[in-house]
């Protein structure tokens, strides 16, 4: 291996790693980038694909160049594991998940002012998960709307405050019924 090669590899490793973190970066973060802009965040995730994707195999080829080939084999193996990780993962509910469990005080004082019938204020980070940055009183729930069908507003989800349990029904959009699907906690779900 000459000298230009084993300063050129890192680089590689560097750009591929970046490209890898960018896209798990815009996974997570996938509800709000959608909320800001729909065409932009497809964008950017189809670059850093192909960026990462790009990179990961100009690695391989270059420790295949220089017969490495364990360490070849290695990279296309961590490619590939990244690739499936990613592929496999339900990002929208690790963001929400994420966004429940940091707030957790916040949702609680939400649904307590719900339940006592007092008016609530909604802080100004709801945004960010929120559709229209704002919670829904409805009869017998409390609802964030996070996902909104676009093109005809004909379906959605969120996250509901439901203190009659699992068996609520609650309107996500506005030909649109959802269900609780998975509890988040202190009568908090995400509904579909």
């Amino acid at each position: 291996m000459t000298v230009r090669q084993r300063i050129r590899l890192p680089w590689l490793l560097a750009f591929a790693s970046s490209g890898w973190i960018a896209l798990i970066g815009l996974e997570v973060l996938w509800i709000p980038l959608s909320q800001m802009s729909l065409s932009l965040s497809w964008f950017l995730i189809a670059v850093a694909w192909v960026w990462a994707i790009f990179w990961s195999t100009k690695t391989a080829f270059a420790y295949l160049a220089v017969r490495a080939y364990g360490r070849c084999g290695l990279a296309t193996v961590i490619m590939l594991v990244i690739w499936a990780g990613i592929r496999v993962t339900d990002w929208n509910a690790l963001y929400v998940d994420g966004v429940f469990w940091l707030h957790r005080d916040t949702f609680t004082e939400l649904a307590g002012a719900y339940e006592s019938g007092r008016p609530f204020t909604v802080p100004s980070w709801m945004k960010y998960v929120s559709v229209n940055g704002q919670v829904e009183r409805q009869r017998n729930a409390l609802y964030l709307p996070v996902s909104l069908d676009r093109w005809r507003g004909e379906t959605g989800a969120g996250i509901a405050f439901l203190p009659y349990g699992r068996e609520s029904v609650i309107a996500t959009a506005a030909g649109d019924v959802g269900r609780p699907v998975r509890n988040l906690d202190n009568g908090w779900w995400w509904v579909e």
